[in-house]
């Protein structure tokens, strides 16, 4: 698992660069679903669903200031039925005292909970009700690390802490043998994530070669949407507009993001060798997934949490050893919610009954496409000031803001998502289907009181904590 990697800028779903041949070559050997999305794209939801199986919204796990109930059942409690041992190495951006869920044990474990839960994480909980103000643990991470600087010319912390989890990574795989008991690891690292570092000796292979550095179109109006808006306060673009989009500096973040995706390939190919050199190869199951993408300058945005392609669109390549699917490409929309009831079904063991997830092993084994379905994300987190929801089916997507904005796209004959449709008379019917399958699936007004209460609950532990605490005398 990695973070921050949008689809497109995978070899196997189009890339020039050659940047991922590993992944390819897993790729090659099994089932590339060409259009999987992550439900929420931020972190802390996205991955809260991927474990659950369910929707941030139902977890009530909601930004990047959100935990869940351990009453949930995870991927890893599903599977210790079966008897997997089950470990999460490196990054699971989950907040608050349960940092296990029900795994085994948690290697290079990317925040320290040993001396209890810090309520200053709680500053991450966003106001819906004041104007945007950008992020609240300061601005250079968002849209001024886009731009080059001095500051990020040895900014190593992520690719550290990505060289320790891959340590950690490979040592448990040494401890794993042919016909011992069956796991289930979980290897998260933090690339490629923003701010963007990677040593110059792999930048440099980047230097020299075209780079699918992105544009606007003659006449295209870029921020279209009242999120867009939103987000764009949020991320700081008025403040790097001039300079983002230059060329010096797009080769700049084009060169250092792909370098830090190429380094990201290389760790899963020593995953996969050690694989090999243990003699688990023929017998493990192998899935690469990110939790959300990256705009990446694209229409001039950056960071994530919007619903266009580079946003929430993310590599997903399963590997079945035995299966009859090799290199097979499926183009029907699937999302992470699908993975818990997948691995059970690869355990051979039962899920909750009220998944709204499914299975795709008998699109892993037999290269089938997955069945025809509306895909749904949410986003409900800073940065916005409503709850926004995704609805996807076919080529077709649709964003909606209750009560203030909607969105229909066809990707089919606009990939870029340029044209929004919702007037058109021509696609009335599928609007009309789409609110319909949103309403259905959400109730949107309990999720907007629900993230207000949480919202308020939350400012107020942070504002009393003894590092906040406004009145410095009292103790």
């Amino acid at each position: 698992m990695c973070d921050s990697l949008p689809a497109m800028h995978c070899g196997v779903n189009g890339d020039p660069t050659g940047s991922t041949p590993n992944l390819d070559a897993l790729a090659s050997q099994g089932v590339n679903f060409k259009r999987a999305y992550c439900n929420s794209p931020l972190c802390t939801p996205s991955r809260a669903s991927l474990l659950t199986g369910r929707y941030a919204s139902e977890l009530g796990c909601l930004d990047n200031a959100g935990s869940f109930s351990s009453e949930w059942p995870t991927i890893a409690h599903v599977l210790d039925a079966a008897g997997y041992e089950s470990v999460i190495i490196g990054k699971m951006h989950l907040v608050g005292h349960d940092q296990w869920h029900g795994f085994h044990d948690r290697l290079a474990l990317d925040t320290d909970y040993t001396h209890g839960y810090d309520p200053d994480n709680f500053r991450l909980a966003y106001d819906w009700d004041q104007p945007s103000s950008g992020n609240p643990i300061g601005h250079d991470w968002m849209g001024p690390s886009y731009v080059r600087d001095p500051k990020w010319d040895d900014f190593r912390l992520h690719y550290d802490r990505d060289e320790q989890i891959h340590r950690a990574a490979l040592a448990y795989l040494d401890r794993k043998s042919e016909g011992g008991d069956p796991f289930f690891c979980c290897v998260s690292y933090h690339a490629p994530h923003n701010p963007f570092w990677i040593p110059e000796r792999i930048r440099e292979r980047y230097r020299r070669i075209d780079l699918p550095l992105p544009s606007i179109p003659d006449g295209a109006e870029p921020v279209q949407g009242l999120m867009d808006r939103w987000l764009c306060d949020f991320h700081y673009i008025d403040e790097i507009q001039d300079r983002l989009l230059t060329e010096d500096n797009l080769r700049w973040l084009y060169e250092t993001y792909y370098g830090m995706v190429n380094d990201l390939d290389h760790r899963l190919g020593a995953l996969l060798d050690k694989l090999k050199k243990r003699g688990l190869a023929d017998n493990t199951a192998v899935v690469f997934v990110s939790d959300h993408g990256d705009m990446m300058g694209n229409r001039g945005m950056v960071q994530k949490r919007c619903f266009y392609e580079p946003s929430v669109r993310v590599p997903l390549v399963a590997c079945l050893p035995g299966s009859s699917a090799n290199g097979i490409h499926l183009n029907t929309p699937v999302s992470l919610i699908d993975l818990l009831p997948t691995f059970a079904a690869m355990a051979g063991v039962s899920v909750p009954a009220d998944l709204p997830g499914c299975s795709l092993l008998e699109c892993i084994r037999e290269g089938v496409e997955p069945p025809q379905r509306t895909v749904f994300a949410e986003y409900h987190g800073e940065g916005v000031h409503a709850p926004c929801f995704l609805a996807i089916c076919g080529d077709q997507k649709y964003f909606y803001i209750p009560n203030c904005d909607e969105r229909l796209f066809d990707l089919a004959d606009d990939p870029g998502e340029w044209t929004n449709r919702i007037d058109d008379p021509g696609y009335a019917e599928n609007a009309t289907m789409f609110r319909k399958a949103l309403n259905q699936q959400f109730d949107t007004a309990a999720i907007e009181a629900q993230a207000r209460r949480s919202q308020r609950n939350r400012r107020f532990i942070h504002s009393t904590s003894r590092g906040n605490c406004s009145d410095k005398g009292v103790s």
